[in-house]
């Protein structure tokens, strides 16, 4: 078993970094799976809105939200972190008005995203237990420490 920070260094998790202001300090952390900073990098760009009716582009969604989260924002205000059904399953859907990402916290303030597609795609094919079921078998076979997960609501994971 390992810890997050060797995970990270073997490549099997990659920390997603943000730039704060001069007085903000990061009060959470998001680290991803390769095939999500691939998909981040690749497609995201290529992305236009759907669903936010052009105020944003995906991208600025995506920047914004990791900006807020990273940060220590408010995430229930806006409704863009919430478990998903099954609870005790421990999953969680973070998510912009066209993106959705799919991961859990193994620690306060910790999200690890396993997954990330649009939210047209998830929502016209009715994806959202496929997703969820993805997480809890990328999560089951990640070498991480245990306990691997929370569970409970969004203010058991998030400290503010």
């Amino acid at each position: 078993m390992a810890t997050i920070p060797t995970l990270c260094l073997r490549g099997a998790l990659q920390k997603v970094t943000v730039d704060l202001g001069r007085r903000e300090i990061p009060v959470r952390a998001f680290y991803a799976f390769p095939h999500v900073i691939e998909w981040l990098e690749k497609m995201l760009p290529t992305l236009e809105s759907v669903l936010d009716e052009g105020r944003q582009s995906p991208a600025e969604q995506v920047d914004f939200l990791l900006y807020d989260f990273i940060r220590g924002a408010d995430l229930c205000h806006y409704k863009r972190a919430h478990i998903m059904v099954p609870s005790e399953c421990g999953v969680f859907e973070i998510k912009t008005a066209d993106i959705r990402f799919f991961g859990w916290f193994p620690a306060v303030d910790n999200f690890i995203a396993a997954d990330v597609v649009t939210a047209v795609f998830c929502k016209e094919r009715g994806l959202y237990d496929g997703y969820r079921d993805q997480v809890r078998r990328r999560r089951d076979l990640l070498d991480l420490d245990v306990p691997k997960f929370l569970s409970g609501g969004i203010f058991d994971v998030l400290s503010s």
